[in-house]
């Protein structure tokens, strides 16, 4: 996959910590780079919005569709969250990396958490960053805890197993070259949606039980992008996610919770994915079925 890819698996290259010595929290300091299209990027977009930190750190939601000179952020999404870079003179999140680090060549991938007062990017790994909101609601702002203490080793797990069956393979599948390679991560993906619709039936909530986790935020963006994206463009086609009912009622559920459902753009999302340079279609058009859930992703049923 090319270094400008729109979603990755592949590893990151900034991982400081927020609220550190080196970068203490201070309101309007950070700003956060994000893409609709992007499930990693969702995920903090999801957390920013869920535990209250709107207000204090900025948004920039860039255009949707990737082209080869990276993430445009000067022509960029357009909503009352995504606010205009406060590097004006930088058009392309390309030249944000090169600024934060001067001969950069690595990849230029959302989401990036960016330290406004000394032009440097803090990180740019989705689980750590939600990870960090989460610390930081919680500490100054006496937010509930998304990783409880008594639950954080399940967590751990299970994020872990999220990442290793279901979303990794979900693009291996994708970009695979031949049938017996497609084929394995085709299997896997829908051994794991087995697997985690099973669970759902027994925890009946959320992934953990009862309560919401930074599992679910992991959980929820790559799952709601499943009907709609990767069922064709990636030709996972066994099923949908309406034939799992206990993950349907799932996303449902998470889809009503506005930091959820209401940083989702499925149109966006499946611009973002049929039109990008590096995806594995030949068409330069998105499609216009299925018809899904504009909050849960679901592809609905259409009685005839």
């Amino acid at each position: 996959m090319s270094t400008n890819d729109i979603c990755h698996v592949e590893t990151t290259s900034f991982h400081n910590e927020l609220d550190s010595k080196d970068y203490p929290f201070e309101k309007d300091r950070y700003w956060l780079y994000t893409s609709k299209v992007c499930p990693f990027a969702h995920r903090t977009e999801i957390m920013r919005a869920l535990i209250g930190l709107t207000d204090y750190i900025g948004l920039t939601i860039a255009d949707a569709v990737q082209t080869e000179q990276g993430w445009d952020l000067g022509n960029r999404y357009k909503s009352a969250d995504s606010a205009p870079s406060p590097i004006t003179d930088i058009k392309r999140l390309p030249d944000i990396y090169k600024l934060a680090a001067p001969g950069y060549t690595g990849r230029a991938s959302v989401p990036v958490l960016f330290d406004t007062k000394t032009n440097t990017i803090v990180n740019n790994e989705s689980s750590e960053i939600i990870r960090q909101f989460d610390q930081i609601a919680t500490q100054q702002f006496e937010h509930t805890t998304l990783y409880p203490d008594d639950k954080q080793t399940l967590i751990d797990e299970l994020i872990t197993e999220l990442a290793d069956e279901l979303i990794t393979p979900i693009y291996r599948a994708g970009f695979a070259k031949d049938q017996k390679t497609y084929q394995s991560y085709f299997e896997k993906v829908f051994t794991c949606l087995t697997k985690l619709n099973n669970r759902l039936g027994e925890t009946e909530s959320f992934i953990t039980g009862d309560s919401l986790t930074l599992a679910d935020v992991h959980a929820y963006p790559h799952i709601v992008r499943f009907d709609a994206a990767y069922h064709s463009l990636y030709r996972l086609n066994k099923h949908f996610i309406r034939d799992y009912p206990n993950i349907t009622n799932y996303m449902k559920r998470l889809g009503e919770i506005p930091a959820f459902g209401g940083t989702l753009d499925i149109q966006a999302v499946k611009e973002g994915y049929f039109l990008a340079w590096n995806q594995p279609t030949e068409g330069n058009f998105t499609p216009l079925g299925p018809e899904v859930n504009p909050r849960s992703g679901v592809a609905i049923t259409v009685n005839t």
